[in-house]
């Protein structure tokens, strides 16, 4: 029996190396696609300027002229052609890369609203998304900006750039949600919302999920940020509350042990404690909780919001 308990626990550990080299690899392919988009984006950008002059001047209209020269060369001629060729050219990477970011910042903005939260929310107490918001001229929580045939129009220089700035606030955000899962392996015991207290057998509101691992499980940061509280506190025994900026914070309680302690920086993943029976609690277990300027929010929506990411 022995024997076969620890095949499965190996199968398990087996089956989460390989999940994380594969998110790994994932995350690896994707900044090496948005550098590659970058680079050709700064090859360009030196010609933007002068292919917008050239086509608010109708250089390449479609009425030819044989008086309109562009650099010394007549529109009709093969030079000016050519000229025409490379200008569509760069017009038309630069709206395959200001596609790729805007479908990236609606991907995102979908992201968030899977956790309950909005974008404006995020907005109302975080500067700099409020201002990258701002300055797209959206008030709704995001961005439309529709994408017409290559070469159609001129490309706004100014629009994307506000887009970019957009998109990085927005990515520096999502990087600061608590989308990891706090231990690697758990069930739920509990759900987050009303149910009867397990103690006193009445009707009540549970504010987080509990979660149960194996004995002493690691309990983990499920995002980046500050230990705001670290302690025996009330019902929650020994507890940790983390904070993550934007308004959000997570609280983990019922620990059997703490590793860090008040003014803490953590990463997203690290260990910050161990799983136990502390405080008003009816057996080994983590309570979880997630908390945007003070109120509970369901931390399964962050959970399954974070397959989607990772």
């Amino acid at each position: 029996g022995s024997y076969f308990a620890y095949e499965g626990i190996i199968s398990e550990k087996d089956r989460e190396i390989w999940t994380t080299n594969v998110m790994n690899e994932n995350l690896q392919y994707q900044v090496a696609d948005l550098h590659q988009n970058l680079s050709e984006l700064n090859k360009y950008f030196d010609n933007i300027k002068k292919l917008d002059q050239l086509a608010a001047k109708k250089v390449f209209g479609e009425k030819k002229s044989d008086d309109m020269e562009v650099s010394g060369l007549s529109v009709g001629s093969e030079e000016a052609k050519k000229k025409k060729a490379a200008g569509e050219g760069v017009q038309k990477v630069l709206y395959n890369i200001r596609e790729k970011v805007i479908e990236r910042i609606s991907s995102l903005e979908g992201v968030v609203g899977m956790t309950g939260l909005k974008v404006m929310d995020l907005a109302s107490v975080n500067d700099g998304l409020r201002q990258a918001l701002g300055s797209t001229g959206s008030h709704q929580g995001g961005i439309y900006a529709p994408i017409g045939d290559e070469g159609e129009g001129i490309f706004n220089r100014d629009e994307f750039d506000s887009e970019v700035h957009y998109l990085t606030q927005l990515e520096q955000v999502i990087h600061a949600l608590p989308l990891e899962k706090p231990m690697r392996a758990y069930w739920v015991s509990s759900r987050y919302g009303r149910r009867v207290d397990p103690i006193r057998k009445r009707r009540a509101m549970h504010a987080g999920i509990d979660l149960v691992g194996s004995y002493k499980s690691e309990v983990r940061s499920t995002a980046p940020g500050f230990i705001k509280r670290s302690g025996v506190y009330g019902a929650y025994g020994r507890f940790i509350e983390v904070s993550h900026g934007s308004g959000i914070t997570t609280r983990y309680g019922h620990l059997n042990k703490m590793f860090v302690k008040q003014g803490d920086e953590v990463k997203r993943g690290q260990i910050i404690g161990l799983q136990g029976n502390s405080g008003r609690s009816t057996g080994t277990h983590l309570h979880y909780e997630v908390r945007y300027n003070n109120k509970t929010l369901n931390p399964e929506k962050f959970l399954k919001a974070g397959k989607y990411v990772f």
